[in-house]
């Protein structure tokens, strides 16, 4: 007996996995502005660069560990910067390919 999703869910799933893909690129370029950012010691107090950094904080937060001895200002190597950028497109891969499985071979699949 074939199984056959319907053409509604699996085009839901590539879209989903579309989006995801653009968000992951999203990401992934505010955390190496970040990471170029803080290299560099650009001033906090400029509202670009303080946003960039607010919005940035939750993403690298878990990793924190990572830094703890860089100075909380002036020119810092972050490794928790580095390590969530390698992790973000990681994990959107996974991700992608597990929505995208059965939306490209859908039909093929039998049980």
């Amino acid at each position: 007996m074939t199984y056959k999703q319907p053409q509604k869910i699996r085009q839901f799933q590539v879209y989903l996995a579309q989006f995801l893909v653009a968000a992951a690129g999203l990401f992934e370029a505010l955390l190496l502005a970040r990471w170029v950012v803080r290299l560099f010691a650009v001033r906090p107090d400029n509202v670009a660069f303080a946003l960039l950094l607010a919005f940035t904080e939750p993403l690298v937060a878990p990793l924190h560990f990572l830094d703890y001895d860089q100075p909380p200002f002036g020119a810092a190597f972050e490794f928790s910067t580095l390590v969530m950028a390698t992790l973000v497109p990681l994990f959107a891969y996974v991700v992608w390919l597990l929505l995208t499985k059965d939306a490209t071979n859908g039909d093929e699949q039998t049980s």
